[in-house]
């Protein structure tokens, strides 16, 4: 019979898994606590969070280029981690420890990245609030928002995702710079190697800056990239990182939201409505912006719940609890243009002469048109068919064709 104490296989099998935590300590150093310690070196050197960064430098800062200096190391000791669990299969017991380690790598990448870049995100929301109102923040904080996730998709991939699916898509990128020097040996200094990478990613970024100040309101560096980046790999769908990237993007929500509450005007909730459902079909183009399509779906609801609440109570003012005076019942005079009788005018002045009378107000309204208009003009011809129609029925109308 076999004999596992005599043959020596528990003895192996102690030291194999001694082996396999040793590997997986010095994995954990090499990425999760690296991006640790780069993420507080980051925070030190700017004052992140307590001041946050310009939006316009945000990617030639060292939020991105040190990041990219560490991202091909650790790609490549994720990678090994990952065949490893690949080549263990998910029923194996030692298959837990390489799980377990990766989601530390995801988990600390994510929260890295959350940390650096939300004070910068919400401050940049509030100044373009500030400088260009509702409307034009609503579009600018859309764009930016998809070039955002574009932007932490491409670095996400450079750390976590599968280097024989982006081989090819990567060397389709023009006006790039390959950071990944294939022919050079693996046996150079590493910090030599990183700030090499840091020096490259900084003349990216800042390349992809000044092609961005020429496009302000379009993303198509954006689109070209995450079309040619993420043709195969997948790996931007963990749900770490678009947790991530939801919080990142809720400060568009955050910001609107505190604006909406304060309008009345319909035809300033019409346009956020439609501006958001533009810059929404542009982010659904791409999976590396569905982050930002989420929340932009989210903004487009609360904005049509006030748009339908101030409708409701233009609705409540105008046709519910209109009184019609004889100068509105005046059919079919007004058609035929006549002039409100003298009755109505000296009806009304039994009232408050300090209360201006509605029935005034509306004469006012109805004779001023066709007593300096030109017979002949066919847009004050189009208002003297509007000025004809019954109040409420002019107003539900109006207020119908904002909306729809």
């Amino acid at each position: 019979e076999y004999d596992a104490a005599a043959s020596g296989g528990a003895e192996y099998f102690r030291r194999a898994c001694a082996l396999q935590d040793a590997a997986l300590e010095l994995l954990r150093v090499a990425v999760a606590d690296r991006i640790s310690v780069i993420s507080t070196q980051i925070q030190d050197a700017l004052n992140l969070p307590k001041v946050p960064l310009k939006a316009d430098k945000l990617e030639a800062s060292l939020v991105y280029t040190r990041f990219h200096g560490i991202s091909k190391r650790s790609n490549k000791l994720i990678t090994i981690a990952r065949r490893r669990l690949d080549a263990l299969g998910d029923g194996s017991v030692a298959a837990v420890g390489y799980e377990d380690l990766l989601t530390l790598c995801r988990n600390t990448y994510c929260g890295a990245r959350e940390v650096l870049l939300t004070s910068t995100v919400r401050n940049h929301m509030d100044i373009l609030k500030e400088r260009h109102g509702l409307v034009g923040m609503t579009r600018l904080a859309s764009v930016f928002l998809i070039r955002l996730c574009t932007v932490e998709t491409a670095l996400y991939l450079d750390f976590f995702g599968d280097p024989d699916k982006r081989r090819h898509p990567r060397k389709a990128v023009k006006g790039s710079v390959q950071t990944n020097d294939e022919g050079k040996s693996e046996e150079g200094d590493e910090d030599k190697e990183e700030r090499n990478q840091e020096a490259a990613a900084t003349r990216r970024q800042q390349h992809n800056n000044t092609n961005n100040n020429n496009n302000n309101n379009k993303v198509p560096a954006a689109a070209t990239l995450a079309s040619q980046i993420l043709s195969e790999d997948s790996t931007f769908r963990d749900a770490e990182f678009q947790s991530m990237l939801g919080g990142l993007c809720s400060s568009l929500h955050r910001t609107i939201r505190r604006g909406l509450v304060s309008i009345l005007d319909l035809d300033v909730l019409c346009q956020v409505v439609s501006v958001l459902r533009e810059e929404r079909s542009v982010a659904n183009k791409s999976p590396t912006t569905m982050a930002a399509a989420r929340a932009v779906s989210g903004v487009i609801q609360d904005a049509q719940e006030r748009l339908i609440f101030c409708a409701n109570t233009a609705l409540h003012k105008e046709v519910v609890r209109f009184k019609p005076t004889p100068a509105d019942l005046n059919y079919p005079g007004k058609f035929l243009g006549e002039k409100p009788k003298a009755a109505i005018v000296i009806e009304d002045d039994k009232r408050d002469s300090k209360e201006p009378s509605s029935t005034e107000e509306r004469k006012e309204e109805v004779n001023d048109p066709s007593a300096t208009s030109d017979p002949n003009d066919a847009v004050a011809a189009q208002l003297r068919v509007y000025e004809s129609w019954f109040p409420p029925m002019r107003s539900v109308l109006r207020i119908l064709s904002k909306i729809f």
